[in-house]
């Protein structure tokens, strides 16, 4: 079937090309009467824009590209919500790609999204060492470090503050009286990993406590790794008395081997999470946690990129969103 044009649009809806251009940008006011006019003949056409002849034409896709660390973790999943109701509110798409955390996917998806002309680029890196992004920087197109950033980058970046939120948790179980305190963290190559691992250090340094090497045990963010590093630690000489797990993924495998091997919550360990799922407050015990504005940080990291394709602006913006603790049973409140 023959694809309706511009020109025929215009025709049958008695106007000028120009005129339809304008209902379809909206660059220009069009009276309501002649927009419905425009939009009836469209439809009963079945006229489709095309947009990459749009694109070219006017140096712009009005595509964002998202590269997401994890997309099944529930933290992420809120992000990106955010993400898109803010682009779609300001006439943007979104290409999601999931990374899986792995570099060289992450990479092949970068080249992709290149390929797609994107206007610009939010991302949770997959590592801090992901230079191939200085390539796209040079091209001029805005990037948006979000959640996690490599540090040579000069960007825009919004995340939690991750190293306030790690030690208002672990401040909370050594106010409680708790003494061997565990941490699992993620990679400390990744800002969340390193941040984390530092808010649970200042807080033992700040109380006067030692920390003993074989409490922290380093993770992968995964589910897998949870488990693994809880069975390690809980299997060990030295057993903690609490444990902070620094995200959701790895709670939900810690919490399934105290589960398992029958370790009562918080009688024999009592456990603090950074994130807090859904799951967390329907589980026995429920799950005391730190809380981020995961939506919230999804509507932001959307208006800072907006900002930096209308602005072209070369400063560099760093955000840094409020967490809150929620204190519920498994900490032995």
């Amino acid at each position: 079937m023959k694809r309706a044009t511009v020109k025929e649009v215009a025709k049958m809806a008695g106007v000028s090309t120009a005129t339809v251009s304008n209902v379809l940008t909206g660059r220009k006011y069009v009276s309501d009467e002649v927009k419905e006019r425009v939009h009836s003949v469209m439809k009963k056409l079945n006229y489709q824009p095309n947009v990459i002849a749009k694109s070219l034409r006017l140096k712009e896709s009005r595509l964002i590209g998202l590269l997401i660390s994890d997309v099944a973790n529930s933290f992420f999943s809120s992000v990106v919500r955010g993400i898109e109701y803010e682009l779609a509110a300001n006439n943007y798409h979104v290409l999601l790609c999931n990374t899986d955390s792995n570099v060289e996917k992450e990479r092949e998806y970068l080249e992709t999204l290149i390929g797609k002309r994107i206007d610009g680029l939010i991302v949770s890196s997959a590592g801090n060492s992901g230079d191939y992004f200085r390539s796209l920087q040079q091209t001029g197109v805005p990037i948006v470090f979000l959640n996690r950033c490599p540090p040579f980058m000069n960007c825009d970046v919004i995340m939690s503050n991750n190293i306030s939120g790690a030690y208002s948790a672990t401040e909370h179980l050594i106010r409680h009286g708790y003494r061997k305190i565990a941490i699992i963290t993620g990679e400390p190559t990744i800002s969340t990993g390193k941040d984390r691992l530092t808010g649970y250090m200042r807080a033992h340094e700040d109380y006067g406590i030692q920390v003993h090497e074989d409490l922290i045990k380093e993770g992968r963010f995964d589910t897998e790794s949870g488990y693994l590093m809880m069975k390690e630690l809980m299997e060990q000489e030295k057993k903690p008395d609490a444990v902070f797990i620094s995200n959701n993924s790895m709670t939900l495998g810690g919490y399934k081997y105290l589960k398992e091997k029958g370790i009562r919550i918080p009688d024999q360990v009592a456990l603090v999470a950074f994130d807090d799922p859904e799951w967390a407050e329907l589980v026995d015990p429920p799950i005391t946690a730190v809380r981020q504005q995961s939506y919230e940080l999804g509507v932001q990291a959307a208006r800072l990129i907006l900002d930096s394709i209308k602005d072209k602006k070369n400063n560099r913006d760093i955000m840094y969103m409020d967490t809150t603790l929620i204190v519920r049973h498994s900490c032995g409140c």
